[in-house]
């Protein structure tokens, strides 16, 4: 944050980093405990991209209950990455289990968790929403935007670094031939 904590900032320590944590989760539409466990995905039909919370490594892959190996961990297109959000797999099935290192695998998603933890308190202070002062003529302008709002504007290319909110959730990836030189095929099968 750059700054001492403050005295209620260290009593409510845990309070705010879950708080800030949630926060960023929202804003992200990901899981980011830091933790190691088994989290269940499900691969997109006709799909071998599998996209997950973020992780620094993979400890193993099941598919069906059996091991798995035949996958690269990518952070978006990218092989080579300090954390990951994403497996490509090399097999066309429906569930994966994957075994990593889930959280905050990015300096960066450290830096918007304490800048959230910082909010929190200033959310809680009577001056949370003054843009400007003066001391001549007395002057105070107050800004139009909450506290939490200037803080997304402030971070928006972050957070849309990381979040997967917007991504679109296409179900199905299998390629139908359709005769399209003929008016009557079949538009049941495609994927609209």
């Amino acid at each position: 944050m750059g700054r001492s904590l403050t005295s209620i900032e260290v009593t409510n320590r845990t309070l705010y980093l879950n708080i800030a944590r949630e926060r960023l989760e929202d804003l992200t539409c990901l899981n980011l405990t830091n933790t190691t466990e088994d989290r269940i995905y499900n691969v997109r039909k006709g799909y071998t991209t599998v996209f997950t919370d973020l992780f620094t490594s993979i400890n193993s892959v099941e598919i069906n209950g059996n091991a798995f190996t035949d996958y690269t961990a990518m952070q978006w297109n990218r092989r080579n990455a300090s954390w990951y959000n994403s497996i490509v797999l090399l097999t066309n099935e429906e569930e994966v289990t994957i075994n990593a290192d889930w959280g905050i695998c990015s300096p960066e998603l450290q830096l918007l968790t304490a800048r959230l933890f910082g909010l929190i308190s200033t959310e809680n202070s009577g001056n949370s929403n003054v843009k400007s002062k003066k001391v001549e003529d007395f002057s105070i302008t107050f800004n139009d935007n909450s506290v939490y709002d200037q803080f997304l504007l402030d971070n928006q290319s972050l957070i849309a670094k990381y979040s997967l909110c917007n991504i679109g959730n296409i179900q199905h990836g299998d390629i139908i031939n359709l005769d399209i030189e003929n008016p009557y095929y079949n538009y049941r099968s495609r994927p609209f």
